[in-house]
C-alpha cells in the first residue's frame, strides 16, 4: 500500500509544464499522422472519380477476402513481414554486442557502470525498446489498414528506417543520441499513425464516420 501510495504522489507532484509538453507532444505527432491519413481519403475519393480503375485496383475488394482491399497486401508485407525481420535484425545486433563486450546469455542488461556495460546495456534497449511498442504497432496496423492500407503500409516502411536510426544513435553509448537523427522521433509518429488509422476503423464501425 504504501509502495501504491508513493506512486500516487509521483505522478500527481509531475509539474505542468512536463504534462503540458507531453500533451504538446501527442498532439503534434497525431496532426503529422493525420495529415497522412486525410491525403490517402482524398487521394482515393478522387481517383474513384477520374481514374476508377485505378482506384479498384489499389482500393477494390479483393475477391479472395471479400471484405479487405487489394492494397491490404502491402500491409501484410511491410507491417507484418518485413518489420518483424527489422526487429530480428535489432536482435542480431544485441547478439554481436554480447560477444564483443562480454555479456553472456542469459543474463538481460549488463550490471556494470564501465564503458562497455553501458555501451552493452544501450544496444539491448535499441532492440527492447522495439519490442515493447511492436505489437501495439502491428495491431494498430492490421487494424487500421483495413481503411488506411496506403498510409499505414508508408507507416511501416518509416517505422522500419526510424527504428534503425533510433537503435544506432542509442549504440553510441550515450542515450540521448537517439533522437540526433530526424528519423528518431518518427517511431512515435508511425505508432500515432497506426494508432489514428485503426481508430477511424474504429469509429466507422459505430456509425461515427
Amino acid at each position: 500500500p504504501t509502495h501504491f501510495c508513493n506512486r500516487l504522489h509521483a505522478r500527481a507532484s509531475t509539474p505542468p509544464t512536463v504534462t503540458m509538453g507531453l500533451l504538446t507532444a501527442v498532439a503534434k505527432l497525431t496532426a503529422q499522422s493525420m495529415g497522412v491519413l486525410a491525403v490517402e481519403s482524398y487521394g482515393s475519393a478522387h481517383l474513384a472519380k477520374v481514374a476508377p480503375e485505378l482506384h479498384g485496383a489499389v482500393w477494390g475488394i479483393a475477391e479472395k477476402s471479400g471484405v479487405l482491399p487489394k492494397a491490404y497486401g502491402l500491409v501484410i508485407m511491410v507491417n507484418l513481414i518485413v518489420c518483424s525481420f527489422a526487429v530480428i535484425a535489432l536482435s542480431f545486433k544485441v547478439g554481436a554486442a554480447r560477444d564483443t563486450l562480454g555479456v553472456p546469455l542469459p543474463t538481460m542488461y549488463a550490471t556494470g557502470k564501465d564503458a562497455k556495460s553501458v555501451k552493452f546495456n544501450c544496444i539491448q534497449r535499441g532492440h527492447q525498446q522495439a519490442l515493447e511498442t511492436f505489437t501495439m504497432f502491428l495491431c494498430g496496423s492490421l487494424i487500421g489498414g483495413v481503411k488506411y492500407p496506403i498510409s499505414v503500409a508508408f507507416f511501416g516502411l518509416v517505422w522500419c528506417k526510424a527504428r534503425f536510426s533510433w537503435a544506432e544513435g542509442y549504440a553510441t553509448g550515450e542515450p540521448k543520441k537517439r533522437y540526433q537523427s530526424g528519423w528518431g522521433m518518427l517511431i512515435w509518429t508511425t505508432l500515432i499513425g497506426v494508432f489514428s488509422a485503426a481508430g477511424g476503423v474504429g469509429l466507422e464501425l459505430v456509425g461515427v464516420m
